[in-house]
């Protein structure tokens, strides 16, 4: 039988990341999959980031080799995704796998290490970066190198340092602005009335914002209701959100929705958040809320 060799040799202290190229998964990885990866002392590397085309299947292949492991988006049933999985497994990388939909993992992966997470719980991000960045320091102690399929060889003396974690104290943020806020949004002459629930770990902002408008005035009976997952960050007296889901509690006239980023400032005492609203379409307007219970009320 012939035996297919692979040359390895140096690897770099690299995560390779395969998740879909879409805005949703976009937020996902600058939020909550890069921290996570930078937490644990290694450099994300995601396929977008290295294209050069026409060589882009070559550039995958060169960074899945040098990687020490892989993490795998696979909500969607993103074919390029099992595709590049496909290539990591070939290469005995540790491959880690997250879902928010357990039915998109195959019977034949179920086997292996995954995280399922769901994103209507307002805690989802910080639960998984914690999750994603203690799997990647597990798989970092072991010394052996993965399994590969029978025919296939790694060639070289493969060599690795050990990755520098960052150990400077973290930077203590102005506000904690963990609470039940609401107000109003103003986008494209429509007025929202807004429910944020907000919760803050360190820096990172989660939580669930319930809007309701109405599309046509003097229609009050035919009021949108929806609610959207939220991620984002606080730094001095600045904040951001972005909108990672939302579904229809009502869809009243609503023919289309887009998700919402809000862009603002944070009022002295630290109860007041006003700034710019902006949707996917650049719709833009503004926004003010005001905290109605706070976390010790919680």
């Amino acid at each position: 039988m012939a035996l297919i060799k692979i040359k390895l040799d140096n690897l770099t202290n690299s995560c390779f990341v395969i998740m879909p190229f879409t805005a949703t998964f976009n937020t996902e990885y600058e939020k909550v999959i890069r921290p996570a990866v930078e937490a644990a002392g290694l450099t994300p590397v995601r396929a977008d980031e290295i294209y050069s085309r026409p060589h882009v299947m070559q550039d995958i292949w060169e960074a899945l080799r040098a990687s020490r492991m892989v993490i795998a988006e696979l909500t969607g049933k993103n074919t390029n995704v099992f595709y590049e999985v496909g290539l990591a497994h070939s290469l005995g990388k540790p491959v880690i796998i997250i879902t928010r939909d357990e039915e998109d993992v195959p019977f034949d992966l179920k086997a292996l290490r995954y995280r399922y997470y769901n994103t209507e719980d307002p805690f989802w991000g910080e639960n998984l970066k914690t999750a994603i960045k203690d799997m990647i320091v597990q798989l970092l102690r072991k010394t052996k190198y993965g399994y590969v399929f029978e025919g296939i060889s790694l060639e070289g003396d493969i060599k690795y340092t050990a990755p520098k974690v960052d150990t400077e104290t973290p930077e203590i943020p102005a506000y904690d602005l963990t609470g039940i806020w609401q107000g109003t949004m103003e986008v494209s002459e429509v007025e929202y009335h807004c429910n944020l629930h907000l919760v803050q770990v360190g820096r990172e902002l989660s939580g669930t914002l319930i809007t309701s408008f109405l599309s046509e005035p003097g229609k009050e009976e035919q009021v949108t209701v929806v609610q959207e997952m939220m991620v984002g960050e606080v730094k001095n007296h600045d904040m951001s959100i972005h909108a990672i889901s939302y579904s229809y509690l009502q869809q009243g006239l609503s023919s289309a929705y887009y998700p919402d980023v809000y862009i603002g400032k944070v009022s002295a005492d630290g109860d007041e958040i006003s700034g710019v609203a902006t949707d996917e379409k650049e719709h833009h307007g503004v926004f003010s809320f005001k905290r109605v219970k706070a976390k010790q009320e919680s």
